[in-house]
């Protein structure tokens, strides 16, 4: 079993890029260990301010969000049923490829 997975993020701007990222982090790390700039997580990571909103399309699971991440992200006026905040989705093994496209600023 593989320690990496493909990431595929989609920018503000429309770009694209690919690159790989590591099982076990979170996914505003590998966001940023990506060159991902575009988002600034105020809170730090800590479920307070949704600047980490992201829309998230994976090829195998992601655990639900917590009680906290989805009463955030029904303070958004972009969420989708894609949504989910980076600093709180941890990629866990028998995730092959995910398709993140950075949320739009609210």
């Amino acid at each position: 079993m593989t320690n990496t997975f493909r990431l595929h993020v989609t920018g503000r701007d429309g770009k694209s890029r690919e690159s790989d990222g590591r099982i076990g982090g979170s996914l505003l790390e590998i966001l940023r260990d990506a060159g991902v700039e575009e988002i600034s997580a105020m809170c730090g990571g800590n479920c307070s301010c949704a600047t980490c909103h992201v829309y998230v399309e994976a090829e195998g699971l992601l655990p639900e969000p917590c009680i906290d991440e989805s009463e955030m992200l029904d303070t958004l006026l972009q969420q989708t049923p894609l949504s989910r905040l980076a600093c709180q989705v941890t990629i866990a093994a028998g995730i092959d490829c995910l398709r993140v496209e950075v949320a739009p600023e609210e």
